[in-house]
């Protein structure tokens, strides 16, 4: 093995040290030459005091375990005895790879900062996918249909009603957010059909329906569908705001 003219550089760890040393040397990394690695382990820690640097401790236990490996393999090899060398060069292949996964992200990073990808959609192409509102506005009229039983009257959403009392989207807004919170701590899912069951008006479900929609709008409430149900969930991002 060549003599390694080995600059004092800063050094991650002891392994950091090792993985450095084998690969300047080009020595096999499952065939470590443990007596001329821990000599020149031990002048780079020599040089290390020289200069007045911190020595940490993990150098120093390294520089101890290096002896000891060193020590075992002058002993008479046994027949199924396993090689002291086993355990660091393991350790040194778990480090080797965390190292390169690092450099790897590292670069991924800088490549890729601030950049967002979306992989394609699977199947023909064709867009199909039905959006919160269209569900919303087929489950309304389920809601009307039940409520009135008047399949063939179409509801006008901004007709003046009188004599009623006047319901305000915020207000709804913060009815919604309260009863999805209720059903969150319940542990319970909350349906579409169950916003509208205290209702007494038709003015009070159009307030509702619209302050839901403001709520998908959003992002702060997402709609899923089950069968011929549709259920409401809080948006995690929400969730995690108002803890």
């Amino acid at each position: 093995m060549e003599n390694l003219n080995l600059k004092v550089e800063h050094f991650e760890g002891p392994l950091d040290l090792l993985l450095n040393l084998i690969t300047k040397n080009k020595i096999d990394i499952f065939d470590i030459p443990i007596a001329e690695i821990a000599e020149q382990y031990m002048a780079y820690i020599d040089s290390m005091r020289a200069l007045n640097m911190e020595i940490t401790s993990d150098f120093i236990r390294m520089a101890a375990e290096l002896m000891l490996i060193k020590s075992k393999m002058l002993l008479p090899k046994q027949a199924e005895a396993e090689d002291p060398r086993k355990e660091l060069v393991d350790s040194l292949l778990e480090y080797k790879r965390a190292k390169e996964l690092a450099a790897f992200l590292k670069l991924q990073s800088e490549t890729y900062y601030d950049r967002f990808t979306k992989a394609p959609d699977e199947g023909d192409g064709i867009y199909s996918r039905e959006h919160a509102v269209s569900l919303l506005t087929e489950a309304f009229e389920r809601i009307r249909i039940r409520r009135e039983g008047k399949p063939d009257v179409p509801v006008e959403l901004f007709e003046k009603i009188e004599n009623e009392r006047y319901y305000t989207v915020n207000e709804k807004i913060v009815f919604i957010i309260r009863f999805m919170f209720r059903k969150e701590r319940v542990g319970e899912e909350a349906e579409f059909s169950e916003l509208f069951e205290s209702c007494h008006s038709r003015n009070e479900i159009i307030a509702i329906f619209l302050a839901l929609l403001e709520l998908v709008k959003s992002g702060r409430i997402d709609i899923r569908k089950q069968r011929n149900e549709l259920f409401l969930i809080l948006s995690k991002t929400h969730t995690e705001g108002k803890k």
